[in-house]
């Protein structure tokens, strides 16, 4: 049984959420044949009368989060969107009461050299890899294989962990590595071209020349700071393979892939060359295809997995099961013991939602030409997931959460009102600059003189338009997430709040 650990409340939300949270139209449709979806091989249909008309609303009745007050809402569909964000490929799967209800593949012709997908396709599955990676080693704790929370040092064969603010009574473990609280420098991977060589998990670690991302060190001490960090999940990754002298993907596929029926997924990298065909490659927000196809992510555990909605939602579903004392896969006991561990909204990566009686866990994930998300009750059963391979399908998935939620009547997702304010383009200029966020992360405010608006930039790239709307302090949101951020008048608007936290102009 995974065991609960008490600790102080943590002040700093985890900083991923600012990135995760990635994301109404018109109602007028695309022309006959502008996006397709395949029904062929791998996909699951629909067989009640009541899922088709299910499926039909969702398709076509996509809807924004924030609804403005006094103005009528207007509703699109997953083709119209697919179009406007300029998103060659949907992979989406829909939970209900614990079965996968159906699932499809959605195509724009735009992209022709995508066509050849179909529901056995796969995407780069991103941060959804640490989730997959976590319940892995909570199969391994239970089954006596690992301890979550002996000292990681005790794994490590060839790698010391510099000191750093770990003590020998306080140390990394595997419990606050996959809970983004080892104090491990914050932060993701970039991915590597196609055509440059890899680097080693060590070399990553230790930031060797050719990698892209820095040495980890151990910054804060652990299980005080709530901070995404990917060099921590490789530092798992590391011990795992020093464990069982085996290679990660090899591990996952034991301990996860097979026991779930994740059938189509992997976490090879780079990905064997007999599977390219069945890739769904990555594009950049311009429409752009990455060179070669997609970047390769050596560090696994934090985002080298290859999946699909269908997978994916077997995942989600043996976690449901297991809450309710069905699965063969994890026990009841273990289950229940994550949920109880929640900090600042969290568990071990999963945005959890309490509302009512309904818990429910979400998960997002962000590669370079690609975004995904994943959401289930342990309520009701009911969720989906989605991969989409553009680094603009995070728009799209927000607005599929909400939209399934009120076709499916979830408890979370729900939407948000506001009304909208009048705000001079002389201020909006002002308020353009660089910013530092929580004393660590660099955010940009762009002007965009054309359409009189002010965006919120983050440093992965991704652009939320902001409208101003009405509030106590100059207030914005952002129309597609709900996200709010707030300009302080107490020191002339030269800093603003985003998810409780500070962000002061440089």
């Amino acid at each position: 049984m995974v065991e609960i650990k008490h600790r102080k409340p943590l002040g700093i939300k985890l900083i991923f959420q600012s990135f995760v949270l990635l994301f109404i139209g018109s109602c007028s449709f695309l022309p006959k044949g502008s996006i397709t979806h395949n029904v062929n091989a791998g996909c699951i249909s629909p067989k009640e009368k009541e899922s088709v008309e299910r499926k039909v609303q969702l398709e076509s009745g996509m809807r924004g989060q924030v609804k403005f007050l006094g103005e009528p809402e207007n509703f699109s569909s997953i083709t119209n969107k697919m179009s406007e964000y300029n998103i060659p490929a949907l992979s989406l799967a829909l939970i209900n009461k614990g079965e996968i209800e159906w699932a499809d593949i959605y195509q724009n012709v735009n992209f022709p050299e995508e066509q050849k997908l179909d529901c056995t396709s796969i995407f780069q599955a991103a941060s959804l890899s640490k989730p997959v990676t976590f319940l892995a080693a909570v199969r391994m704790h239970a089954a006596g294989e690992i301890d979550l929370d002996k000292n990681i040092q005790n794994y490590l064969k060839d790698f010391v962990l510099p000191q750093g603010k770990q003590t020998a009574e306080n140390p990394v473990t595997f419990r606050n590595i996959f809970s983004h609280t080892s104090g491990i420098t914050a932060g993701g991977y970039e991915g590597y071209a196609k055509d440059v060589a890899l680097p080693s998990d060590l070399d990553i670690l230790r930031g060797s020349a050719g990698v892209n991302s820095p040495a980890i060190e151990v910054v804060t001490p652990p299980n005080e700071t709530l901070a995404y960090s990917g060099g921590a999940y490789t530092l798992a990754e590391v011990a795992l393979q020093d464990i069982y002298s085996e290679e990660f993907s090899n591990i996952m596929n034991k301990w996860i892939l097979v026991p779930a029926g994740m059938n189509h997924s992997e976490f090879t990298q780079p990905l064997l060359a007999s599977r390219a065909d069945q890739v769904a490659k990555g594009y950049t927000q311009s429409g752009k295809v990455l060179d070669g196809g997609w970047r390769n992510y050596p560090e696994q555990a934090a985002a080298g997995l290859w999946s699909n909605s269908i997978d994916m939602a077997k995942f989600l579903i043996e976690i449901y099961k297991a809450y309710q004392g069905k699965s063969p896969i994890f026990s009841q006991a273990d289950i229940k013991s994550i949920i109880s561990q929640e900090r600042d909204g969290q568990v071990y990566g999963f945005i959890l939602n309490r509302s009512g009686d309904d818990i429910s866990i979400t998960h997002y994930g962000g590669n370079a030409g690609y975004r995904t998300g994943m959401t289930i009750s342990l309520t009701s059963g009911n969720g989906l997931a989605y991969l989409t391979n553009s680094d603009n399908g995070g728009a799209l998935g927000n607005e599929l959460l909400l939209s399934a939620a009120q076709v499916y009547n979830w408890q979370h997702f729900k939407q948000t009102n506001a009304q909208r304010e009048q705000v001079s383009s002389e201020v909006l200029k002002g308020l353009s600059g660089e910013y530092k966020w929580n004393d660590q992360i660099d955010l940009s405010i762009r002007y965009d003189a054309s359409h009189n608006l002010i965006s919120l930039i983050f440093p992965n790239g991704d652009e939320y338009k902001l409208t101003p709307i009405v509030g106590d302090e100059l207030d914005f949101i952002h129309p597609n997430t709900g996200v709010k951020v707030t300009f302080l008048m107490k020191d002339d608007f030269r800093s603003f709040t985003l998810y409780g936290q500070t962000a002061v102009k440089l």
